[in-house]
């Protein structure tokens, strides 16, 4: 394995690019223990509901999610679910709103050359019926949330707001950094996948979480992802 040194992890697996977020899910979960831990890189296993469930730390930006995920797969998860946060770009979404992408957009290059060597683009989709899932299990605990399509960034600050505006006049909702990486690996591998983001700012508006009500926002969800896997 690239980073997880644990000989195996659970069916069903929870990756986080926070090591607080990650606190917060491990924190709902029994008989925890540190199963690998390298480079900072940290993986838990616990249980909910009876159902053992992996957290892993993924770091930050699309090769590192993919390292993480292609180590997962290898491992034996069969279902990742992805925790993380974005910037808003459409000026009616609100920070504290919850966005699960139905595609990821992207910079064509990096890790994708690497893997396809530009002979064509990837379909970055959820799994449908992870997707479809989750929006019940949102909806039934009183969570609104936006479906639609992110922009996966590699410097999630570095593009201009004329550039946000323009990705936001097509369609998208919201920027991040590591989403696409999760899709593309899960589908290359036939794994099935789905990511859920807590908005924490909006890029256009200039609106953003406060400290105490991100944490409240995401225990929230935390549970609700746990009911997913452990249904």
């Amino acid at each position: 394995m690239a980073i997880i040194t644990a000989k195996s992890v659970s069916e069903d697996v929870i990756i986080l690019g926070n090591l607080e977020r990650q606190k917060t899910v491990n924190e709902l979960l029994s008989d925890v223990e540190k199963i690998s831990e390298f480079a900072g890189y940290t993986a838990y296993q616990g249980k909910y509901n009876g159902k053992t469930i992996t957290t892993v730390f993924h770091g930050i930006g699309i090769p590192s999610i993919s390292l993480i995920t292609d180590d997962l797969i290898s491992l034996g998860a069969k279902r990742i679910i992805r925790f993380g946060s974005c910037n808003a770009i459409k000026n009616n979404i609100d920070p504290g709103s919850i966005i699960i992408p139905q595609g990821y957009s992207y910079n064509f290059g990096g890790t994708f050359k690497q893997y396809l060597n530009n002979d064509y683009a990837y379909s970055l989709t959820p799994d449908y019926d992870l997707l479809i899932k989750a929006s019940e299990e949102f909806d039934a605990s009183g969570l609104k949330t936006l479906k639609g399509n992110v922009f996966t960034s590699d410097a999630l600050f570095a593009q201009p707001r004329e550039f946000l505006e323009r990705i936001a006049a097509d369609n998208h909702l919201a920027v991040e950094l590591e989403g696409a990486g999760l899709y593309f690996i899960a589908r290359l591998r036939n794994v099935r996948a789905l990511s859920v983001h807590l908005v924490y700012k909006n890029l256009i508006t200039g609106k953003s979480m406060e400290k105490v009500e991100i944490l409240n926002k995401e225990k929230l969800i935390a549970k609700a992802i746990l009911n997913v896997l452990s249904k």
